[in-house]
């Protein structure tokens, strides 16, 4: 209102008018709230009356010491509460990345080991012709088969046998191992003889 107020007012040259406005309009008047047809007709006695001049000039005077100064408005990404997003973002990248970094970079799982084919194996093996067997009693007893061997295995999927199994009749021939690869929860056997 003060930098409009010195455009449109001019102390008055002319002594004062009979009438004076009320300080409630003068009020009114530097607060602004006062309409365009009655800030004319305001304005217009307050540049001829010395004593309404003076009056609305310490009005606005007193207004702008008692009125503190606002700082003015920061856009939102200056503010703490967006760095303080920015420094969580930045830590959960750093930490979360280390840990994604860990999983997706492991090599899968995979076991290797050679063991003597004894009956319970030999069992599983001759159970059926299939040489590939999934979730059942078949793939059951070979997991605990395996686990008896001390191969470190808790799950298995599947077991593909490279090929059909039939067991010697000969008590002294050549002894006979199982290779075993484990590889994502799926058994790879091949059975060969030692001598």
């Amino acid at each position: 209102m003060g930098k409009w107020t010195k455009k449109s007012l001019v102390p008055p040259a002319a002594p004062d008018a009979a009438e004076h406005v009320a300080v409630e309009d003068l009020a009114r008047l530097a607060e602004g709230t006062v309409g365009t047809v009655e800030r004319v007709q305001l304005l217009r006695h307050i540049n001829c009356c010395q004593q309404c001049y003076e009056i609305l000039h310490l009005t606005l005077q007193q207004a702008a010491l008692e009125t503190p100064m606002k700082p003015a408005a920061q856009p939102w990404w200056k503010t703490k509460a967006a760095y303080a997003l920015a420094a969580a973002m930045i830590l959960i990248f750093v930490i979360g990345g280390q840990f994604a970094f860990v999983y997706l970079s492991r090599a899968p799982r995979f076991i290797s080991a050679t063991v003597d084919l004894d009956q319970n194996l030999r069992d599983v093996l001759l159970a059926d012709d299939a040489l590939r067997f999934g979730e059942g009693a078949r793939l059951t007893r070979l997991l605990a088969a395996l686990q008896q061997k001390g191969i470190d295995v808790k799950h298995l999927k599947l077991a593909v046998l490279a090929k059909p199994y039939y067991q010697k009749k000969s008590l002294f021939g050549p002894r006979e191992v199982l290779h075993i690869r484990i590889e994502n929860d799926v058994a790879y056997l091949v059975v060969a003889e030692v001598q």
